[in-house]
C-alpha cells in the first residue's frame, strides 16, 4: 500500500509540475505582449510630445529586436474577458468602447461620422489611438516587408508607411477638436492604406 501511495505521490507530483511548466509558458506569451505594447507605447508617447526624433529612433529600436508582424498584432481586437491582454485596444477599459480592437474600431471610424454625443464620450481613447497608429507606422518605416525587395517595392512601402502615419496625426487632430466628419476621412485613408499596402506586401 505504501508503494502504491509513493507512485500515486511521484505522479501527482509530475502532474503539477507539467501544468505549472505549461501555465508559465502562456505567462511568457503574455508577456511578450506586453513587451512589445509598452516600447510601442513609448513611440507613441514621444509622438504626442512631438519629440519626432526620440519617435524615430525609439521606432528603429524596436525594428531591430521585432518582427514587424509582432507590432502589427497590437491593433486586433482585445477580450473584454481579459484573453489576449497584449493587444491596445480602444480606451482604458475593456470592452467599454465597441469594437475594441484599433483596426476594427479605424474601419468603423471610416465608414459613417460618429454622433457627437458618442465622439464626446469617446475622443480622448481615439486621441490616444491615433498616436498608437502612428508609432506603428514610424516602425513600419523602419522595417520594411520582406516583400519589399527591390527599389521600387521599398518606395512603394515608405509611401504606404508615411501615409498611415500623416493620417494617424489628422486623426488625433480631428479627435482633439471633435469634428466627425475630419475623424471619418482620417480613419478611411488609414484603413484604405493599410488594405492596399497587405495587398501588396501579404502573402
Amino acid at each position: 500500500m505504501s508503494r502504491h501511495v509513493r507512485k500515486l505521490a511521484v505522479g501527482l507530483g509530475v502532474l503539477s509540475l507539467g501544468l505549472w511548466f505549461l501555465a508559465a509558458g502562456g505567462q511568457g506569451v503574455a508577456d511578450d505582449k506586453a513587451d512589445v505594447r509598452a516600447a510601442v507605447q513609448k513611440v507613441a508617447d514621444a509622438v504626442e510630445k512631438g519629440d519626432a526624433d526620440t519617435a524615430k529612433k525609439l521606432a528603429e529600436e524596436i525594428a531591430k529586436d521585432q518582427e514587424l508582424e509582432n507590432v502589427m498584432y497590437l491593433m486586433k481586437k482585445r477580450d473584454s474577458k481579459g484573453k489576449a491582454k497584449g493587444y491596445f485596444g480602444v480606451g482604458k477599459q475593456p470592452g467599454a468602447i465597441k469594437p475594441d480592437g484599433i483596426e476594427d474600431k479605424t474601419q468603423n471610424l471610416g465608414k459613417r461620422p460618429l454622433e457627437q454625443r458618442q465622439l464626446d464620450k469617446e475622443s480622448d481613447a481615439l486621441v490616444e489611438m491615433a498616436y498608437r497608429i502612428a508609432a506603428i507606422a514610424e516602425i513600419a518605416k523602419a522595417k520594411p516587408g520582406e516583400k519589399a525587395d527591390n527599389p521600387k517595392k521599398k518606395k512603394e512601402w515608405a509611401e504606404y508607411a508615411e501615409t498611415m502615419r500623416k493620417e494617424a496625426d489628422a486623426l488625433a487632430d480631428a479627435a482633439k477638436t471633435k469634428k466627425p466628419a475630419e475623424i471619418k476621412a482620417a480613419a478611411n485613408k488609414i484603413y484604405s492604406t493599410c488594405n492596399n499596402c497587405h495587398g501588396s506586401f501579404r502573402d
